[in-house]
């Protein structure tokens, strides 16, 4: 069960990153929230058609509203698991029914989350998934460090993500 929790903790951080829940420098312009401004980052980076920045942005709202629902069952079994706790003989059976609310919106996010790979993957052309792929796989940076530590994997000098290549772009 403990490998439950962290696996559906990591998974609520990644959408809270794909979703730009971390705020990263100072402002983001004068075009919308972080959501906006990662997605528009992206968008002149795969250099994508309306078509394919309408998938996008489709998805993005159906996996932010599943990963949401998680995270709201998660807040409300938070009472339960209190309850069960303060309780003079311990209430397993309210903790059981907690998790199975859990696992039922883990698993309309999973499925969210599935069928919304499908989608993008289909709208993207071979290059812009490949750029998508290393993107998930290195991080916006490529696989560099932070503070200036450099590490010896990722894309750096490859033109993707995280190239130091001039003129270039960084997510």
């Amino acid at each position: 069960m403990f490998g439950f929790l962290i696996g559906t903790l990591s998974l609520v951080g990644l959408i809270k990153v794909v979703r730009g829940g971390h705020r990263w420098g100072g402002g983001y312009g004068r075009h919308g929230g972080p959501r906006q401004w990662m997605l528009r980052r992206l968008f002149q980076r795969l250099d994508t058609t309306h078509g394919q920045e309408k998938v996008i942005l489709e998805v993005s709202g159906e996996v932010e509203t599943a990963g949401r629902a998680v995270r709201e069952e998660f807040l409300r079994a938070r009472g339960e698991y209190a309850k069960a706790m303060r309780a003079e003989h311990f209430d397993g059976e309210a903790v059981r029914a907690a998790f199975e609310k859990q696992q039922a919106t883990l698993e309309e996010l999973k499925k969210a989350m599935l069928g919304g790979m499908q989608k993008v993957h289909e709208a993207l052309t071979a290059e812009q998934r490949a750029q998508v792929a290393d993107l998930i796989e290195y991080g916006p940076r490529g696989g560099h460090g932070h503070c200036g530590r450099h590490h010896h994997h990722g894309l750096r000098g490859h033109g993707h993500f995280g190239g130091h290549q001039p003129g270039a772009v960084n997510l």
